[in-house]
């Protein structure tokens, strides 16, 4: 099961909502029979966040993805490079 960003929020006492952001993904569990979401890292209050830091981190698996696919279509395709 993939890697996702989740936001999960509480209630103060004065009725205020703080929303906290996470990197999980699901785990089967076999004797519930459904899947759990385990975090991976969490990134801390939502309104605490460094946004910017998470965007640099976005467009840094953006670029490996992108490379990576750049190369998967080199290799499963050898004269896509040729014609370039």
């Amino acid at each position: 099961m993939g890697m996702y960003l989740r936001r999960v929020s509480r209630k103060n006492k004065d009725g205020s909502e703080v929303a906290y952001l996470q990197l999980a993904h699901n785990e089967w569990d076999p004797v519930t029979k459904y899947a759990k979401a385990k975090v991976i890292y969490s990134f801390g209050r939502e309104d605490q966040v460094d946004m910017d830091a998470l965007k640099r981190l976005v467009d840094s698996i953006s670029r490996y993805l992108s490379q990576r696919d750049a190369s998967d279509t080199e290799i499963n395709n050898p004269e896509f490079g040729s014609h370039l």
